[in-house]
C-alpha cells in the first residue's frame, strides 16, 4: 500500500509531499523528506500550505514570501520557503 509520495527536482525544487490521512503523524513525511532533501546539493524550494508550512519550518526552512495562487476560480495562500545548506 501507498501512504504516501513526494518528488524533488535538479534544481531543488521539492513538490507534491503528501501522506494519506490515515497515515499522518508517524514520521512517513520526515522519512520522505530525508531521502528527497539528500537527493540534490544546494537549497531547497519548496510552496508549502498553510498546514504545511510548520513542518517545514520545523525542518530549517524558512518563508521567503507568502503568496495567493488561484485554482480553478478559489484563490489559496501558500508559503514560497527555502533551505540552504
Amino acid at each position: 500500500i501507498i501512504v504516501g509520495f513526494g518528488d524533488i527536482n535538479k534544481t531543488g525544487y521539492l513538490d507534491r509531499l503528501y501522506v494519506h490521512k490515515d497515515y499522518q503523524r508517524k514520521a512517513i513525511a520526515s522519512a520522505i523528506c530525508d531521502k528527497l532533501e539528500k537527493a540534490v546539493q544546494g537549497k531547497i524550494i519548496v510552496h508549502a500550505s498553510i498546514t504545511a508550512r510548520p513542518f517545514f519550518k520545523k525542518r530549517g526552512y524558512e518563508v521567503i514570501r507568502e503568496q495567493k495562487v488561484e485554482r480553478k476560480g478559489i484563490f489559496l495562500t501558500n508559503f514560497i520557503m527555502e533551505k540552504n545548506r
